[in-house]
């Protein structure tokens, strides 16, 4: 056997660094798909294992314990390669290793936008995040043909989201008023009939935007990473990066929104609350992680507020 059988997390995780387990299996994909071992190097930390194979091909291994991440990164990678506003990676071939599934993709130019974020002057990132909604607003056009995979029921979704989400908050926001359920439930994201469904990443983030040099500034040229795309409201693409990119910040976070499509007419309290909604039923973003990111979000007390100082829209 060439890759280990991996039952927990932790088992996972104890062997996450180390070279010794991947390289042998590294070594059979670029033998199967007549890549340069000799050039392979560890690419950046992530939830699967990612080797750079020489300039040109990237191997990706997904860990069984997270199977829907490679039928996701597959499809998607499919679909939107050519039709959307940054390039992004092209599948060449799959296969699999000990139950491991693998992809092997075209390695894009650029640098993550996390190595050179804290750099950038304010009116780079004014364009980078005109640049981030401008793609945005092209996913949005992408046809759900052949995605139907990434199809889930969005009502239990939010259900099993939202009670989560009022137990989290019942600590940080006792008197609050409102739960984060009842402040879900009346809003009509909570049905999927109360949206047009559309394709979202649901991690457009530093870490997966690459960038590339033009002259003394930069310009954004990739994304990488599909392995937690799902068929949700559009408004729910817009978490990620709202939050960790415009962190608050009134002026970026209208240049995202503006490129993503929204008129100045519609930055109103009605897309607010829509943003809060799908923030509050986020996959991934805890209150916790918006206090991190946006420290005046510990200053609140309602939900409201809360909307107010992570969504400054209107």
């Amino acid at each position: 056997m060439t890759l280990p059988s991996v039952d927990t997390l932790d088992e996972y995780r104890a062997i996450y660094h180390r070279e010794e387990v991947w390289r042998p299996a590294i070594r059979e994909v670029c033998t199967r798909h007549s890549l340069p071992y000799e050039e392979c190097v560890r690419g950046p930390d992530g939830t699967h294992i990612v080797y750079f194979a020489g300039p040109e091909s990237v191997i990706k291994l997904f860990v069984p314990l997270f199977k829907s991440d490679f039928m996701a990164e597959r499809l998607v990678a499919q679909v939107v390669h050519g039709r959307v506003g940054l390039a992004t990676p092209e599948v060449t071939a799959k296969g699999e290793i000990d139950g491991w599934d693998y992809l092997i993709m075209t390695r894009l130019k650029g640098e993550p936008l996390e190595h050179i974020w804290s750099d950038l002057a304010d009116d780079v990132l004014r364009r980078v995040m005109r640049e981030v909604g401008a793609f945005i607003g092209s996913l949005r056009e992408v046809s759900l043909d052949g995605l139907e995979p990434l199809a889930s029921d969005w009502e239990e979704f939010v259900l099993r989201k939202t009670v989560a989400r009022d137990e989290e908050l019942s600590a940080v926001l006792p008197s609050a008023g409102v739960s984060a359920s009842t402040y879900v439930r009346t809003s009509p994201l909570a049905r999927s009939r109360g949206f047009r469904p559309a394709l979202v990443l649901s991690d457009i983030t530093r870490e997966h935007l690459l960038a590339e040099q033009s002259g003394h500034s930069w310009r954004l040229t990739g994304y990488v990473d599909f392995g937690d795309a799902a068929i949700g409201p559009p408004e729910y693409e817009l978490v990620a990066p709202g939050v960790e990119l415009a962190r608050g910040d009134r002026d970026l976070l209208r240049e995202l929104l503006v490129a993503a499509g929204y008129s100045a007419d519609q930055l109103n309290e009605e897309l607010q609350r829509r943003l809060m909604t799908c923030t509050l039923v986020h996959r991934y973003l805890t209150y916790a992680d918006l206090v991190s990111l946006i420290p005046a979000a510990s200053a609140a007390e309602t939900l409201d507020e809360l909307a107010a100082t992570v969504w400054p829209v209107c």
